[in-house]
């Protein structure tokens, strides 16, 4: 039983230390939601560090535990994780202050209740292991295992530094490359994440009853109140919102996913980096989308005079368009970032670290499309697939070949 907890348990955090820290900045904003539900927004601040020390503890808590290195500490560490975020998720459950508990990134979306639910099945296996912690000897020294540890925790930031710094490497979002926004908002319409029932209260001679706006009481009845249920419907959709407006608020979005060509976007969440090392990048990129009649356009959640005099005064003449700043931190991780689409379907995104070169522009344009699309899902797919394969690798071979080095008693 204990190695089942083991395997188990080490393979959950694994997972989900990884999924977070392919997207620090998703999980800072986790953090934040959590800071403002709990009153202490002065902390907001923190988030992200919080949200890149987070991924690393349970990363390294689930390869100490797979490797049964430390055990005492493994057994503490996951017994008081497990505890602790086992009341939190009833907490959230049952008062829900935030609708995303944020446990699995945007890997896998999960409710409230069945976070806690899911805790609450894990718990148990978190207790074996405390449990039994003194009870197994070493499988090696200390002196041979915390620099595995650290090794490990070394990965694990350096991934979440790397992904904070340009973009995710593996993407989760709705607005991945290869997705059809138009479809996915088709398909959010039509299977809603809620539905709402409004209840009518009516009283006669000093008793109340609920009637529906289709089943109205006659008129010996007094109106008394009406109220509203949300009802959640079980479907969760990775896309739920995209309004893009102009400056006089006239929608846009629906000439925007209709696009036939191939569009060059700026996307600006807020004003950090824009400056000319970087808004210069992005002439040549211009340039030739006005040499060929392609759409170029800035989607900004800052306001568009502030954002069209910027762009000016870098040499960029571009169309200012308005987004909910939301929206944009989904679309892209990057501030400023480009994304390339085309009929609604993202063919391409970048940091502003990554801001393609004129030659890489124009291959990217004149590459076939579906083509350029199976490419990237491939090597992001192959990416992952080996990081894994590799991490478990390592682990399976560390553990074997620590025999030798066992303590005796």
């Amino acid at each position: 039983m204990r190695k089942l907890a083991r395997v188990l348990l080490g393979l959950l955090f694994v997972f989900s230390g990884f999924v977070k820290a392919v997207d620090p900045i998703g999980s800072a904003l986790v953090f934040s939601e959590y800071f403002n539900a709990f009153g202490v927004e002065f902390l907001t601040p923190l988030s992200l560090p919080a949200g890149i020390m987070l991924s690393s503890l349970e990363f390294v808590l689930g390869v100490m535990v797979l490797l049964d290195f430390r055990k005492r500490t493994a057994a503490w560490g996951m017994f008081l994780f497990m505890s602790f975020f086992t009341l939190l998720t009833l907490w959230l459950a049952i008062f829900d202050p935030v609708q995303d508990c944020g446990c699995f990134g945007d890997a896998v979306k999960l409710s409230n209740w069945q976070t806690f639910f899911k805790n609450l099945l894990f718990w148990p296996f978190a207790l074996i292991l405390f449990l039994q912690r003194n009870r197994t000897a070493p499988v090696a020294r200390g002196v041979a295992e915390w620099p595995v540890c650290i090794f490990f925790a070394l990965i694990i930031t350096g991934l979440s530094i790397y992904s904070y710094r340009h973009l995710p490497p593996v993407d989760f979002r709705g607005f991945r490359t290869g997705n059809d926004i138009g479809a996915l908002l088709e398909e959010a319409r039509k299977n809603p994440e809620y539905t709402y029932h409004t209840e009518l209260i009516y009283s006669r001679q000093g008793k109340e009853k609920v009637y529906t706006a289709d089943s109205l009481p006659d008129s010996t009845w007094t109106f008394v109140d009406s109220r509203t249920r949300e009802i959640r419907t079980g479907k969760r959709h990775k896309i739920t919102d995209f309004s893009v407006r102009d400056i006089n608020g006239n929608s846009l979005t629906d000439s925007i996913i209709g696009q036939e060509r191939t569009a060059l976007v700026l996307l600006i969440t807020s004003g950090n980096n824009l400056n000319s090392k970087i808004l210069q990048k992005l002439g040549p990129l211009v340039a030739e989308c006005r040499e060929n009649n392609r759409p170029f356009y800035t989607i900004s959640a800052l306001p568009a005079d502030t954002i069209h005099n910027i762009l000016l005064e870098n040499g960029l003449e571009m169309p200012v368009y308005l987004a909910d700043k939301k929206t944009l931190l989904t679309m892209i991780r990057s501030t400023p970032g480009l994304m390339v689409m085309k009929k609604g379907i993202v063919l391409a995104k970048y940091g502003f670290r990554d801001i393609p070169s004129l030659q890489e522009w124009q291959e990217l344009v004149y590459q076939d499309h579906e083509m350029l699309i199976a490419k990237t899902r491939i090597h992001t797919r192959l990416r992952t697939q080996v990081f894994v394969a590799l991490v478990l690798l390592l682990i399976f071979l560390l553990r074997k070949g620590f025999w030798f080095s066992r303590e005796r008693y």
